[in-house]
Parts: C-alpha cells; sequence; structure tokens
C-alpha cells in the first residue's frame, strides 16, 4: 500500500516531541539536588542513588512496555507513563523526610523511573514506522524533545525550589504560571520542593497523556507517496523477533558499545549544575539584561540545547554515512571533550565543554535505535529496542553513583572526567566491531540466503501437494 499520509505522521511526530520534553525533565535531575541536601543533609551518593534508580527502572520496565505498545500500540502504553510519572512526584511530596531518602528512591526513582518506561519507547516506534524514508533524523527529531526537556524545565524549577518567602512575599498564582513559562525570573517566588513536586506530577501527567493521544501506528504495509526503499543508505534488514536478535553478536556489541557511551555522559550530567558551579566559583554566563533567558546561556542551559540539536544532527548524519561510522567519529569526539574539561577554567572554554558534551551525548539516543531498526526490522522495535536499552540501566547506576563517589571522596571532578573519557574511547573501539559485523551480515538474522530458501521451500511445497509451509516457519513471531 502507498499513500499520502503526510499529514498523519507530522501529527504523530508533534505528539513524540510532547511527550518526550516531559519524560526529558529527568536530566535537570541536579536542581533537586542542593535542595534536598540542605533540608535533609543528605550527601551526594544518597542523593545521586535517586538518579540511579530512576535510570535503571527506566532502562528495565522498556522491555515490557515495548512489547506491549508492539501490540497494543503507544497510545494507551504512553498514557500509562504519563499516569506513573504524575503519581510518583505526587507519593514523593508526601513520604519523602529525612530518616527515609529511600521514599525519594521508591517514588522518583522506582515509580517515576517506571512511568518514563513506559512512555519513552513508544513516539520512537511510531515515529520509525511512519518514516522509514528518514529514519536517523526523525528519530533524532523525536528524542530531541527529551533532550530539550531540562532546558525548559531547569531555569523555572531552580526558582520554584526555593522555599516559600525567600527573599520576597508568598507567589500568587500568576507569578507562578510567570516563572514557569520562564518569563519571570521571579526572586523570592519560591514555593519549595514539596508544592514542587505536587505541581510538577500534576503538570507532567496532563501533558505526557496529550501528547500520547496523537500517536498511533501506520496502516499494515504503509509507505510514504513516491518513496524508492533502493536508495536509502541504511538498508531495513527483515523483522527479526528479540530471541532471535539476542542470539546475535551485533546485538551483544550494540549493548557494550551503549554503556560505555552512556556511562560517560551520565557521570556528568547527573551533577552538571553543581560541577559548573564550582569550576565557575560562582559566576554567571548571564548578562543581567537576559533576565529569566539567562538560562539558556548557563552551563546546564547550553547541555540541554545540544543535547536536543545532537540528537537531530547526529541522526541526520547516520543517514548519510552509516550508523556505526557515526558512532565512531561521536564517541571519539566526546572522549576529547571530557580531557578537555580537566584543565577547563575560563568561561568560553567552559561554553563549548558544555555544547560539545551535550552534542555528542544526545546524538546516542538518536543512532541506537536507529541502527536496531536497521539490524532487526522496525515490527518488534519496540521490544528490540527495550532490550538494546536495558545498557542504558546499567549506565545508569555507574555513571551517577561512580561520580558522586569520586566527588566525596576528592572533592574534585578531575578522575571522573578522565574516566568518563577512557570510556568514550572504548565506546568508540566498540563502534569498529559493529561496523564489522554489521559489514560481514554475520548479525543479522535472517540471512537474505535463508530467506531465499524458505521461499523456496515453499514454491517445491506447493507444486507437490498444493499444501504451503506453515506462516510460523516463513514469518516467525516472538513467544
Amino acid at each position: 500500500m502507498n499513500e499520502d499520509k503526510s499529514k498523519s505522521r507530522w501529527t504523530v511526530l508533534t505528539g513524540a516531541l510532547i511527550v518526550q520534553i516531559i519524560l526529558g525533565t529527568v536530566y535537570a535531575f541536579s536542581v533537586f539536588v542542593k535542595p534536598l541536601e540542605a533540608e535533609f543533609g543528605w550527601s551526594r551518593t544518597t542523593t545521586q542513588w535517586a538518579f540511579s534508580f530512576a535510570l535503571l527502572t527506566f532502562a528495565i520496565v522498556m522491555i515490557p512496555a515495548g512489547r506491549l505498545q508492539d501490540k497494543i500500540g503507544p497510545r494507551k502504553v504512553a498514557s500509562i507513563g504519563g499516569i506513573l510519572l504524575g503519581v510518583s512526584f505526587l507519593l514523593g511530596s508526601i513520604l519523602v523526610d529525612q530518616s527515609r531518602p529511600w521514599a525519594l528512591y521508591l517514588t522518583y526513582g522506582i515509580i517515576g523511573g517506571a512511568g518514563i518506561g513506559f512512555a519513552y519507547v513508544c513516539p520512537i516506534a511510531a515515529a520509525v514506522k511512519w518514516f522509514p524514508d528518514k529514519k536517523g533524523l526523525i528519530t533524532g527529531l523525536s528524542v530531541a524533545g527529551f533532550g530539550a526537556g531540562a532546558l525548559f524545565f531547569a531555569g523555572p524549577a531552580s526558582i520554584l525550589l526555593q522555599q516559600p518567602g525567600t527573599g520576597g512575599e508568598a507567589m500568587g498564582l500568576s507569578q507562578i504560571l510567570l516563572v514557569a513559562l520562564g518569563i519571570s525570573k521571579g526572586s523570592g517566588f519560591g514555593i519549595g520542593w514539596k508544592t514542587f513536586f505536587i505541581l510538577h506530577g500534576v503538570t507532567s501527567a496532563v501533558f505526557v497523556i496529550f501528547g500520547a493521544s496523537l500517536l498511533c501506528n501506520p496502516p499494515t504495509g504503509w509507505q510514504p507517496a513516491d518513496w524508492n526503499s533502493s536508495s536509502v543508505k541504511n538498508k531495513t534488514a527483515d523483522d527479526v523477533c528479540w530471541r532471535e536478535m539476542l542470539d546475535t553478536p551485533l546485538s551483544c556489541m550494540l549493548w557494550l558499545t551503549f554503556i560505555f557511551g552512556a556511562t560517560s555522559g551520565l557521570m556528568a550530567i547527573g551533577q552538571w549544575n553543581p560541577l559548573m558551579g564550582t569550576i565557575l566559583k560562582g559566576k554567571t554566563f548571564a548578562p543581567e539584561w537576559m533576565g529569566a533567558f539567562g538560562r539558556f546561556v548557563e552551563p546546564i542551559g547550553i547541555l540541554a540545547i545540544f543535547n536536543a540539536l545532537g540528537r537531530i544532527f547526529w541522526g541526520k548524519v547516520s543517514d548519510f554515512i552509516d550508523r556505526p561510522r557515526a558512532m565512531m567519529v561521536m564517541f571519539l569526539a566526546q572522549g576529547m571533550a571530557f580531557m578537555m574539561l580537566v584543565s577547563v577554567e575560563s568561561h568560553a572554554a567552559v561554553f563549548i565543554a558544555s555544547a560539545w558534551v551535550g552534542l555528542n551525548f544526545g546524538g546516542i539516543f538518536a543512532l541506537f535505535p536507529s541502527a536496531t531498526a536497521d539490524y532487526f526490522g522496525t515490527k518488534n522495535l519496540g521490544v528490540n529496542y527495550g532490550w538494546i536499552f536495558t545498557a542504558y540501566g546499567v549506565a545508569g547506576i555507574l555513571g551517577p553513583v561512580v561520580g558522586g563517589v569520586l566527588y566525596d571522596a576528592t572533592h574534585q571532578y578531575i578522575m571522573a572526567f578522565v574516566f568518563a573519557g577512557v570510556l568514550c574511547f572504548i565506546a568508540a573501539g566498540c563502534s569498529v566491531v559493529v561496523w564489522g559485523l554489521a559489514r560481514a551480515g554475520t548479525g543479522v538474522l535472517p540471512q537474505p540466503v535463508e530467506a531465499e530458501h524458505l521461499h523456496a521451500l515453499q514454491d517445491i511445497a506447493m507444486i507437490k501437494d498444493c499444501r504451503p509451509l506453515p506462516e510460523t516457519v516463513l514469518n516467525k513471531e516472538c513467544v
């Protein structure tokens, strides 16, 4: 079937962006660090465990969520994620206390992480199916919101998280709205972390459910009008179920590459705000005249902007030079960025480093789902990428916690930067192996020759007694 559904597919992309922007606020976790440490006296390691639990649960839940969305569609599954995310913050406002850091791990970490896991895979799987002609670019666009979420969230959140009445009178509803929209800097407009958790929980649930209502899968066999699949640089393999995928060397190498690359980035992102504050010794990038918009040129804002742009940039690059080569270049560039941070001091160097780290870290989330679709097909992309994405869960434990432990032990970030840089260089080496496996075709099932043999057997069976081979032989389904 070949029909023009351009309006429908761009609507799906819009829904994907809305969902991902809300989910991406998880990357601004660093804005919670100092308020919680100040109120409860927690160590950096204690607070970073919440971020790690969120990332680990996010990755693990993506497997059943991906399988579920492959069966019932993206809309319902993403809505479940929105509800869980909202509930996590509402419960957190009630349960979290000085003597109960485990309550933060349970609410923000496990329940919130599960909500992100349910919702995250749905926009990606739907968008890739609607845009087989632009898989890399569209995957980058659909996850760009996840990178941009921290940008829209961090500035207003850091102001609203102040204690009520700090520096001025209590806020009215209109003042809260102005700060939440980033229009007012809102000095003294703090509402405290508990009220903020309630506000953010309700807002997250509403927007994720709305974005999910715009998601749907295309009709079976649908293709864009006037699209010639033979001209695509990254060919899509036959659909492979998750059990077959896990038996391939290619999936193993993708998983390892993901771990090394993501661990290095998460080590820095979970602490980027206090990290850059230490380097700059409390100085600010933003001139006074920029007001509330100054957050766009602060280190965490720069990181978030380029995190989003990197997903689009590397997705587009990979459409031209193929996924493994894009990974090689990206991880080498990221390793150089972390090594540069060892001696960074000037504002200009911090700006460049923040942009460079964000650009390359964001590319991970465009390249790996696109590569999974290329090598294992789009039919089971939800569950297949869910398995590959468990690497992010491992990285979510290693990165923030190791970074927190190193800081608590040394009160500086030099060792973390060096460690992160080495991991990036290892990831670049793994990308070379991925490239070799992809070229050799040893990691993709079924092989083209095998497929030809199956169809030949079908023809022989039909000639002999008019009985076709069972459909399960020709089109294996995952159980």
